[in-house]
């Protein structure tokens, strides 16, 4: 494959990834790949990552694409406002720790002083770098490796192949690990075939390159010469549980044999995507100028300079609560615990039997297409008997309000519509039960369920999602007519539904809806601490397992082994 430096595109159908020895590591192209207008530089490298390949299936086309070409950039790019990984922060402690000799004390402690993190975020660090080394337990058979393993293919242009992780080798040389930090519980989420396969592979025949600093990642790894080994190894190390889970070990063919059958494909897939999905626009280098993201100036009602923040309603609600909850669950992604009560079980697992239905698009829904036994759920709900019959109530009266018992058109289900506040400075992502038009204009349906017996008086400031869809439709963001467009509050209960229609286009329902989004979203703009709000609300909080200011004690005749997790502070 011949790629044009500094062009911005690249051409000729059947173009294919390679390493230095000539080997296919992607399937043929069926079309030729171009740069979108609004980047510039160069397409070369092109730079895959093991990590990226679990998305293939699960994000934005385009995006992956751009991303894996880290040398072209956006002529207007955005302004960010990031916080550091704390996964991230993780291994810069485990680099003192295992190439400067440290101790744990220490490296925490320096790494600490330079950077400015969350107390959370502390807590966290501490105690996942103690988890990795609980679970990796001496590394006398293998020494650790500060270099990449890169598989490079270089003609016209380069493509490359690596994996995040900690790299490990024998003292000869001849045995490789490389280690898959989890920030998350392990269990969770599984990782992809492909994810595993480019571990491995890029492990077992990856050459020795420098790690690039900051401001060197649009250039190529300058790799050294190829190592002779024989055995890999992949293993993901949880650094919540502090455990090891073994992905991949064999030899050296059998981790390309599983690369050639498990990845070789995604990773074309991934080089050369074109496809347009709203969900990781934050990243992406097209921000300013994809499509896909609606510029809605003024829809928080505030202004703010800063740099440019990420938030949906989910996030602003845990914010109202106390802003640490929003900061260490929403911005730092920490591990949550018992983050559902069971009605919010109940509540997911009516709308996953809803949105598993209407994509059946066997028209309306009927009594008998409800639940009837017992066991209706997904097994991870973990409903017990009083809701499980509960929820089968619940949904015994959705046939009376379906939105498919009308002639719509354009139903999308489940869908997430990214909106720049160019105002606010604010990129808000908002996901919707389902959106479909009916003569021309938009209608926004939200369901919900409940045990009361009655309706709110005031819908609108108790369901903020209900507000922004209102917002956004009395806006016209989506298209069509405002006039005729609705906002659609399905309340199911067990006794009976309720379908609540809302008008954006009436000033005074338009204003309440404006009213309920500033006041959430003013004070969280505002802030740069997210300091915690310790309350009676830190028992029910999914990361006060984090937080050292939270009012959650152990309870003195329970044992560290049975108190449940989301009760203690980790051991550091």
């Amino acid at each position: 494959m011949s790629i044009p430096q500094g062009t911005g595109t690249e051409s000729g159908a059947g173009d294919q990834l390679e390493n230095a020895d000539g080997r296919l590591t992607s399937a043929r192209q069926p079309s030729s790949w171009v740069a979108p207008p609004a980047l510039t530089g160069s397409v070369s490298p092109i730079r895959i990552s093991a990590g990226a390949m679990d998305r293939v299936d699960r994000s934005c086309d385009l995006y992956l694409a751009v991303k894996a070409r880290p040398a072209l950039w956006s002529h207007v790019p955005p302004r960010l406002e990031k916080q550091p990984l704390p996964i991230g922060v993780v291994m810069e402690v485990l680099d003192k720790i295992e190439f400067k000799h440290q101790s744990v004390e220490v490296a925490l402690a320096e790494v600490f002083e330079r950077k400015s993190l969350h107390e959370g975020v502390h807590v966290f660090v501490a105690s996942a770098v103690q988890k990795y080394l609980d679970a990796t337990g001496s590394s006398e058979q293998l020494l650790p490796v500060h270099d990449q393993w890169v598989v490079q293919h270089r003609d016209a242009g380069v493509r490359e192949l690596w994996t995040w992780g900690r790299r490990y080798r024998s003292r000869d040389g001849g045995t490789r690990e490389v280690r898959l930090l989890r920030q998350g519980r392990g269990g969770t989420r599984q990782r992809s075939d492909g994810e595993r396969a480019v571990a491995a592979y890029t492990t077992a025949v990856g050459s020795p390159a420098p790690q690039l600093r900051f401001g060197q990642w649009q250039q190529k790894f300058a790799v050294r010469e190829a190592e002779n080994v024989s055995q890999v190894k992949v293993v993901e190390v949880d650094l919540v549980e502090g455990t090891q889970h073994v992905w991949f070990t064999g030899s050296v063919d059998d981790a390309t044999t599983t690369y050639d059958h498990a990845g070789r494909s995604a990773a074309g897939r991934l080089a050369y995507g074109h496809h347009r999905e709203p969900g990781k626009c934050f990243d992406c280098r097209l921000l300013t100028s994809c499509d896909e993201v609606v510029r809605a100036p003024g829809l928080l009602g505030i202004r703010s300079q800063e740099r440019l923040r990420q938030v949906s309603i989910s996030d602003l609600r845990y914010y109202a609560k106390c802003p640490a909850q929003y900061f260490l669950s929403s911005a730092a992604h920490l591990p949550r615990f018992n983050e559902y009560s069971m009605a919010a079980r109940l509540g997911q697992a009516v709308h996953e039997y809803l949105e598993n239905r209407h994509r059946e698009e066997n028209g309306p829904c009927l009594a008998a297409d409800m639940p009837t036994t017992p066991g209706w759920s997904d097994a991870r709900w973990d409903l017990d008997s009083r809701a499980d019959e509960t929820g089968r109530r619940m949904l015994s009266h959705h046939p009376e309000v379906c939105p498919l018992r009308r002639e719509i058109s354009d139903l999308t289900l489940e869908k997430t519509f990214m909106l720049h506040d160019t105002v606010a400075q604010v990129l808000v992502a908002a996901k919707c039960d389902l959106v479909y038009q009916d003569d021309g204009s938009w209608v926004w349906r939200e369901t919900k369920t409940t045990s009361r017996e009655q309706a709110s008086d005031d819908v609108i400031a108790e369901y903020p999602q209900v507000a922004l869809a209102v917002g956004i439709l009395g806006r016209g963001l989506l298209g069509g007519f405002v006039e005729g467009s609705r906002v659609e509050l399905e309340i199911l209960r067990p006794t009976h539904s309720d379908l609540i229609p809302i008008d954006p286009a009436d000033t005074e329902t338009f204003a309440q809806a404006e009213a309920v989004i500033r006041d959430l979203a003013s004070p969280w703009r505002s802030d740069s601490s997210f300091a915690p709000t310790p309350s009676q609300d830190c028992r029910t909080c999914p990361v006060s397992k984090w937080c050292p200011s939270a009012e959650v004690p152990d309870p003195p005749s329970l044992s560290e082994e049975t108190t449940p997790s989301a009760y203690r502070k980790p051991s550091t």
